[in-house]
This record gives structure tokens, sequence and C-alpha cells, in this order.
């Protein structure tokens, strides 16, 4: 029985789909396939239902789960010892994170992390934030950043930025030299918004219907730079991640205008399992993360160039 099978068959168990599992393993469907088939075979039992759609385990495929997980498990704490007894001389992190975070704020600090430790392997994964949390209790990510408390008892999590959201308009728009507004005054603006649904997102439509005021989104669009775009071509005005609008605030594409009642924080955490052991790798991520001030050093990716 090879630890690449009991991985085959737990990726599979996770993802429900072999499809699916053999994107998550880099692999072909049919080595996917063959390789539980195998592994079926040496243990005389059928270990997923192919005739349901979501590849269901059977009775020994549920009996076989923790036993192929705690293997795995044992394979990775060998590794992940040997390693740091080699002090970081090699060694693997695995990140997750949303968009904002991808986009605006792990590129600074991986660029750091990466130059004090050259030998590491670095993962990382943009991913939604409701799945970062499942991800890193499957140990799938070493660390995740999401904009949410998870409150699971096996993960804990720690604040890194409040950042806060602004609104940004065109630079010819009327509220572009205004000092301030109140929130009203955006009762007849119509607003280009992210297509995803996030806690701040809640925060603001909560936000205008508790004034009773109309959100006039007219364009929803899957990308934070993007919108920016289009907000900087005249076709509506945001409200967006203040960490997100710096450089196009630099650039003069967009003009931020502060808005009185406009009072909803983006709380940006890192994850990670509770009452485990982490890496060396991890550990010194963690240090790194936690001795970064994210709200006076921007990614220097976003940084205009001279």
């Amino acid at each position: 029985m090879e630890l690449g099978q009991l991985e085959t068959f737990l990726t599979i168990a996770r993802e429900k789909s072999f499809s699916r599992a053999a994107e998550r393993l880099y692999r072909t469907q049919p080595a996917v396939s063959l390789a539980l088939k195998r592994l079926e075979e040496e243990l005389g039992e059928v270990l997923v239902d192919r005739t349901t759609k979501g590849g269901t385990l059977t009775d020994a495929g549920e009996t076989l789960l923790p036993l192929a997980q705690r293997m795995l498990d044992l394979r990775k704490q060998i590794g992940d010892t040997f390693g740091t007894l080699k002090g970081l001389q090699q060694g693997r992190l695995n990140i997750g994170a949303n968009e904002s975070v991808s986009e605006y704020l792990l590129p600074g600090v991986l660029l750091a992390y990466q130059q004090t430790h050259p030998a590491i392997r670095i993962q990382a994964y943009r991913q939604s934030s409701e799945r970062i949390p499942t991800e890193v209790l499957d140990r799938r990510l070493d660390i995740g950043f999401v904009s949410y408390d998870p409150m699971h008892p096996e993960l804990q999590s720690e604040v890194i930025l409040r950042d806060h959201m602004v609104l940004v308009v065109p630079p010819g728009h009327r509220f572009a030299k205004r000092r301030e507004i109140k929130l009203e005054n955006l009762a007849n603006e119509t607003f280009v918004a992210h297509n995803a649904v996030t806690p701040t997102r809640s925060a603001i439509m909560d936000l205008f219907s508790r004034c009773q005021l109309p959100l006039r989104i007219t364009m929803e669009l899957g990308s934070l730079s993007t919108i920016q775009e289009f907000v900087s071509l005249g076709a509506g005005v945001a409200i967006l991640p203040r960490m997100t609008v710096l450089e196009s605030l630099r650039q003069g594409k967009v003009v931020e205008v502060v808005v009185k009642d406009l009072q909803v924080e983006k709380l940006i955490r890192i994850v990670t399992r509770r009452e485990e052991a982490l890496s060396h790798a991890a550990k010194a991520f963690l240090k790194l993360v936690r001795a970064t001030d994210f709200a006076k050093n921007p990614s220097p990716s976003r940084r205009k160039q001279p």
C-alpha cells in the first residue's frame, strides 16, 4: 500500500468528485481512478460508490477514512520535524487568501519571507473566504487569511489589519472636491460593486437599509481592480477596502470621498489550526506577519514605480 494511494482516496472523499480530486492532485482523472482501483484491489473492498454522483463512500471507505488521515498526518509530522531540525533549509508553506489579501497584502510579505528563507517552497492559493477555514482544518493549508472569525473550536484567528471601507468616485465627479458628504447624498448615485457575497458587502447593504436609502447597484464585477477601472471611466461610484485603492488614489484614477455615516471596518485575520505544533516554516511566516504593519506598509508590488 502506497501513501500516494491513500492521499488520492482522501482527496476523492473530500472533494466528492473524481474530476475535482484530479485537479487538486495535478493528475489526470484516469490516473486518479486507477490509483483508487489499485487500493481497492489491495484491500479487497470497494471504497467509493461510483453509482452516485458525488462519489459517496461505502462503509469500507468510511472505515478507512480516519486511518488514512492518521497515516498522512504522521508523514507530515515526520517531514515537519526533520525540516525544523535542518533550520529552514527545506520545507513547504501552503497559504490561502481571498482576492483582496492575495492582490494587495501578500505580495510584499511573501517577498520578504522568500528573501529570508529562500529554501522554503511557497504555495499561495487564491480562494474564497468561506472555503479557507475548511482547507486549514483539512491540513491542505498551513495558514489562511480571511475577513471574519471562523468561530471553530479547532481554529484560532487573530486580527492583523483593521482596514475600512471607503467611497471612491471618478476625478470629475461632483463629490470629488467635497471634503465630506452624508450617506443620504448617495441616494441617487449608481454603484459598481463586487459580485462576491462578503461580510462587508452585507454590512453596507444593511447600513443603507437601516437608513432607508436605496443602494443602486447597476454593475457587479468579479475583480477589485476592474471595479476601480470602471469607476475611473465614470461608470459609477464604489465602496471598497481602502487598502485596495491606494495605488489608484496615487495615480489620480479615482478620488476618495469621506462619507460621514460610513463606518464599516474590514478586518483581516490570519487563521491557523489550534493545539497543533506548526512547522518551523509556518512559525517563521507567522512571526513575519505579526511584525509587519500592514496599515503603513502597502505591498511593494502595488507601489508606483519611479
